[in-house]
């Protein structure tokens, strides 16, 4: 027990600098134009629109988990009451799981111009083995199929490979394609090998079997539309992996994927590779204390170390319990802080003492996939700041506003009630101990809802 207390208190106190850190970690390219930049406001629109297409894959049974009754009536009605799609606009849906499948629907978002499929998060014991398959494995990209097409004479087979038609005979005098004709084969493109969490892999194949055909056809009906995969928690996730298994073969019609409270998916290397990438154009939304950012089996593990570790020598673990105000079990650092008895020195020694410790803590781990956005906000839009008359302005007498879009490296102010900003992968680097580490009311769905909502529509109170 002393050890888990030691090692919260070495993560608290080091919280501000680890996440000072972790921005400053990425390349100075990306660093640079992570802090200068705003978020496009057309973005925010987007991730505020679709979702509620991520959440309406939830159906009837979400919505009432969430406390939302006035939605009640079927999956069918709930999708279209909650993003106002016409039933003619619902492609196909599949609202039961099975294990390594999650449920789903497509739809056709005639306002945005994109075919919608979104995948649901978990919702039942099935989903929970999905979740549990925490194992990472590698994929393969599919190809375009258009690439194991010949340029003369050939046609395509069932296994993807091509053939010439059974009717050419090159001996035959009449032949149109003579012996000597050399036949041209298209360059295959190189092998794309993909690692990510083992369940959400299958899961993927799962969901591709079943909609790839259908999301073809549609986008061949449509070729002004493009395609958006979308998904909260679990379905997040699987959103992510689709996404780059199928950047080839729907690279052309601008294939975009929007996750929300997305679990840990991919290795650091891939998580940032895809962000130089064309083809990739992943971004999660990850809301302030979500326990699952950084539950991987690759966290436990290192946290796992880390305890062993503190276990094993007594007296690191006494004086890290001491230099953070800890003691006989009982927390005085508030009160250490208040009297600055904790100096610079007691900083660094703790600094020295995580890096340490963090060097036993070499697992494989899993992170938030694609472009990150950190969603900070309480659930309800209450004016914390107000006195007790009301009163809406600053010491200033300016007018507090009510959320706030930021840069990655700014802060946004101390007023406001609701802020996005870019974060590199690495801030989710570790497992945090703390009380409200596995609190699950910081990853419902409607939370994202309701804070996106306010950011895109500020004025307006939900």
């Amino acid at each position: 027990m002393l050890s888990i207390v030691a090692l919260s208190r070495l993560q608290h106190v080091l919280d501000s600098d680890t996440r000072d850190d972790a921005n400053d970690s990425n390349s100075n390219k990306n660093d640079k134009e992570r802090n200068n930049a705003t978020i496009n406001a057309q973005l925010l629109a987007d991730l505020a629109h679709y979702c509620t297409f991520a959440n309406a894959a939830y159906g009837w049974k979400g919505f009432a988990f969430c406390g939302r009754w006035h939605f009640l009536g079927g999956n069918s009605r709930i999708l279209m009451r909650s993003t106002g799609i016409d039933r003619r606009d619902i492609v196909a849906t599949n609202w039961h799981s099975k294990v390594n499948r999650p449920a789903y629907y497509i739809a056709r978002d005639t306002n945005r111009k994109a075919i919608v499929l979104s995948i649901r998060g978990s919702l039942s014991p099935r989903d929970i083995l999905t979740d549990l398959c925490a194992s990472s494995e590698n994929f393969i990209v599919e190809d375009d199929p258009t690439n194991y097409i010949g340029s003369i004479g050939e046609e395509e087979v069932g296994d993807g490979s091509t053939t010439k038609p059974s009717n050419t005979n090159d001996n035959d005098a009449g032949s149109a394609i003579s012996a000597t004709t050399p036949i041209t084969i298209p360059t295959p493109p190189p092998l794309m090998v993909g690692r990510a969490h083992k369940g959400m892999v299958d899961a993927a194949r799962s969901v591709a079997r079943m909609t790839g055909r259908i999301i073809s056809d549609e986008l061949n009906s449509h070729p002004d539309y493009s395609l958006v995969i979308v998904g909260h928690s679990l379905g997040g996730g699987v959103a992510a992996v689709l996404h780059y298994m199928w950047q080839r073969r729907f690279s052309n019609r601008g294939i975009r994927s929007f996750g929300y409270g997305s679990p840990c998916v991919f290795p650091l290397n891939i998580t940032r590779g895809g962000l130089e990438s064309d083809n990739i154009n992943i971004t999660t939304v990850m809301g302030t204390g979500d326990p699952f950012a950084t539950i991987s089996l690759g966290h436990i593990a290192d946290v796992t170390k880390a305890l062993s570790k503190l276990c094993q020598d007594r007296g690191l673990r006494k004086e890290i319990l001491k230099r953070t105000g800890v003691v006989g079990g009982l927390t005085s650092l508030m009160d250490k802080r208040k009297d600055n008895r904790m100096t610079r020195e007691d900083y660094e020694w703790c600094n020295n003492a995580m890096t340490f410790l963090r060097k036993q803590m070499d697992s494989e781990k899993l992170y938030p996939p694609g472009k990150i956005y950190h969603l900070s906000g309480p659930l309800l839009d209450f004016q914390q700041n107000l006195d007790k008359f009301g009163d809406t302005n600053d010491n200033n007498g300016k007018q507090r506003t009510s959320s706030r879009v930021g840069g990655g490296g700014g802060d946004a102010t101390t007023s406001t009630t609701a802020m996005l900003k870019s974060v590199d992968a690495i801030m989710f680097n570790e497992l945090k101990l703390h009380a409200r580490m596995l609190d699950v009311s910081l990853h419902i769905p409607m939370r994202y809802e309701m804070l996106l909502r306010r950011l895109a529509t500020p004025s307006e109170v939900f």
